[in-house]
């Protein structure tokens, strides 16, 4: 600094002396503001300012003004008692400006404060209301009511040190009707709230040590403090849970104005912890007499006795997080969603817990598994949670995540018959969110339940490399079932998805049941694919339209994004089953028999069938084989080719998609009625299919968008007509 002052490139300021103090080494300087003709603060041309160093260099230097009327304006602190004021010209924390920190920008920080404060610009009319005291590092967390203008009539809390980091203290402080977080929880203070009229912001002050220096700082026509206080002692020690031995938290609460004439900006809260318990707070302010083994009260107010006695720490209030400041911290919006998730695993642990830290939701889980040693390998619950259930751990450790919080956990099996309160919980449900990675689930949710809710279904592929992610429309015009069937002709389809469903590494076996196996997966993968589900489920409840879409990470954690175009379904009932396909590929079956006229041309149906839920889905089509015999009147399949495409179709839907039935054509002219050959066919068929328990299927395409469908379980002669529809 003294080498900057002494060089030639700062003519604004002069050096005037350095001095040496116990604390600091002190640099005292005469410095030029631009003032104008008729300032808003009386800052002066020149004003004498000391700089003090810090041999420790942790903190911004000290930056006094050294005039004894130097006005009262915003960012401006007591130094300390007998101190002259202390400026406060940065926002930005020492740490971070001190690589690039030079004595020339600091004076020029300077100059611009005192010309800015002198103009009345330094703080902007759009800028945050200056605070009534220099924030201390001691914290107090509240509930979010203390900070609410609005808030009048306050639930009293109770409070505890919960810790003390480097000298640094947090107490945490709930309303007496919340639940102690743990069993330990031992109350220490005892809460009293005062609100002040409001207050038109403008220096920090020094802090109130004592109740009486509160008392002095609060002190105007309209307030005593005081007497509130006093009031409050004397009525509450007769209240449960009062004991003499608590000490005293001090709420102040002080709506604040940018002006007299303006309106409420908000609520600035302070807080203040007793050195001394109530006994004594109560005897310094005169309205009882400590004394060994029991207290006295006095049958007058000693009104002299102002608490001058009691010393007072200052705290830096907290507020506790809400669901709109968690959703606001998280750069979105925040949500009441009605949630029904199944699946607390490795994905599905993280993925709530992401959205609840971000304000979204209320929940409730269900699940039946516990918590084992290898789970804690990739699961958000810590190791100490091992023997609990898992959806009943996560819900005690989310729900205390935010105020609003709503998470509750239900041990329950999806597959069995539901409870009253799980079924409850569907008839409430607006998303029924599925994470179990299971077929099974997956179909009985969609079609197995009585809920309102928008279907989802979230999970991660067999070797985790990849994240799936269907959902329904808002109006469930495609359901999941159908959607499922629409991944399948995707992996079908497209090449990058081939080995989708292939199982890469050994699983590895945890313990001695048959299924006690568990898959190789590294938990930065779940971790980085539940990063992505919960904003893919959060994105995606706000849209009323259905999803497919498909995240495939690369070793280095790159991710590549496959979003499919999904088709609408039709659906026919006969002979005791429901066909199930989209209309595009009706549209490709026509577009089949077109490309082929005047000849009748045929293939393969693949697709899946639900024995459970007596559905047939038709997931795709094998076109015509190159050996088949094609001509205007009659087709016959071949089968070159077909083995290998149907064992390629099986390998890549992980065994789900299978071989379903026939398909040919008529031409122009001719209805979609079986011919005699056809008729032939279908006995064939059914006799074939009859072995396996499944149905025989067969479809007719004909003119104009006809198409037939025929299915029969039983076999039956050839001239007894079969079972069909047409569309």
């Amino acid at each position: 600094m003294v080498q900057a002052l002494q060089s030639q490139g700062l003519p604004y300021v002069r050096l005037l002396e350095c001095r040496r103090t116990p604390e600091y080494e002190i640099v005292v300087v005469d410095i030029e503001a631009e003032v104008p003709q008729h300032p808003v603060h009386d800052v002066r041309t020149v004003e004498r300012i000391a700089f003090g160093f810090a041999p420790a260099d942790t903190d911004h230097q000290v930056v006094l003004a050294l005039r004894e009327d130097f006005p009262l304006v915003p960012h401006l602190h007591f130094g300390g008692e007998n101190m002259p004021l202390s400026l406060c010209l940065y926002q930005t924390a020492y740490a971070d400006l001190k690589p690039t920190w030079t004595a020339a920008a600091l004076l020029r920080q300077l100059q611009h404060w005192l010309t800015q404060t002198a103009r009345g610009e330094l703080h902007a009319a759009d800028q945050a209301l200056e605070q009534a005291f220099y924030a201390p590092a001691e914290r107090l967390v509240l509930p979010s009511a203390y900070f609410a203008a609005e808030a009048t009539d306050l639930e009293p809390v109770r409070a505890r040190i919960v810790s003390n980091v480097l000298g640094q203290t947090t107490l945490v402080a709930l309303p007496l009707s919340a639940s102690p977080p743990t069993a330990g929880w031992q109350v220490q203070f005892a809460s009293f709230v005062y609100t002040t009229p409001p207050q038109v912001h403008g220096l920090i002050h020094e802090q109130p040590r004592t109740l009486g220096a509160l008392q002095t700082y609060l002190s105007t026509e309209n307030t005593d403090f005081l007497d509130a206080l006093r009031q409050h002692l004397a009525t509450s020690k007769g209240r449960s849970g009062f004991s003499w031995d608590h000490k005293l938290l001090l709420i102040v609460r002080m709506p604040k104005q940018r002006t007299v004439e303006g309106p409420i900006e908000g609520m600035e809260v302070w807080a203040f912890a007793t050195v001394g318990t109530l006994a004594e707070i109560g005897t310094d302010v005169g309205i009882w007499r400590a004394q060994p083994n029991k207290v006295v009260e006095l049958f007058y107010t000693d009104a002299s006795r102002i608490g001058q006695q009691s010393p007072l720490v200052l705290l830096n209030p907290v507020c506790a997080l809400t669901r709109e400041l968690a959703a606001a911290y998280n750069d979105v919006s925040p949500t009441t969603t009605r949630f029904v998730a199944i699946g607390a695993g490795s994905l599905g642990s993280q993925v709530v817990n992401n959205l609840v830290r971000a304000g979204q939701g209320n929940w409730v889980w269900l699940d039946e598994d516990y918590y084992q040693p290898h789970n804690t390998a990739r699961h958000y619950l810590p190791g100490s949670a091992v023997g609990m259930g898992k959806a009943e751990a996560m819900a005690a450790t989310l729900q205390t995540t935010h105020e609003q919080a709503e998470v509750q956990a239900i041990a329950a099996n999806v597959l069995k018959p539901v409870s009253d309160s799980v079924r409850i919980a569907y008839e409430a449900a607006e998303v029924v969110l599925d994470m179990s990675a299971s077929v099974a689930v997956a179909r009985h949710l969609t079609l197995g339940i009585t809920s309102p809710g928008r279907r989802l279904s979230l999970f991660l592929n067999p070797s985790g490399t990849d994240l799936v992610l269907l959902a329904e429309p808002q109006d469930r015009a495609l359901r999941l079932d159908q959607l499922e069937m629409e991944y399948y002709r995707a992996l079908l389809r497209q090449p990058a998805l081939q080995s989708h469903l292939h199982l890469a590494g050994r699983p590895i076996r945890y313990s001695h049941a048959c299924r006690d196996v568990s898959v190789r997966l590294p938990q930065d993968q779940v971790a980085l694919h539940a990063a992505i589900g919960a904003r893919a489920v959060r994105t995606t409840v706000a849209e009323p339209e259905a999803r497919l879409k498909i995240w495939q990470a690369q070793p280095d954690l790159t991710v590549t994004a496959h979003e499919i175009e999904v088709s609408p379904y039709t659906e026919k009932a006969m002979s005791g089953w429901t066909v199930s396909l989209s209309q595009q590929l009706v549209r490709e079956l026509h577009a089949q028999r077109q490309a082929r006229l005047p000849n009748e041309t045929g293939g393969i149906l693949v697709g899946v069938f639900d024995t459970q839920q007596r559905r047939l889905y038709i997931v795709d089509l094998i076109p015509s084989p190159a050996d088949s015999l094609e001509s205007p009147t009659a087709y016959v399949r071949g089968i070159k080719g077909v083995p290998a495409e149907l064992a390629r179709i099986s390998e890549c839907t992980g065994r789900q998609v299978v071989y379903v039935g026939e398909w040919h054509s008529h031409p122009d002219g001719y209805s979609i009625r079986p011919s005699e050959d056809d008729k032939n066919l279908f006995a064939r068929l059914q006799r074939e299919r009859q072995a396996e328990g499944l149905p025989a299927v067969m479809a007719i395409v004909g003119e104009d968008g006809t198409l037939g469908w025929h299915v029969s379980t039983m076999a039956a002669d050839a001239d007894e007509p079969h079972r069909g529809s047409q569309a």
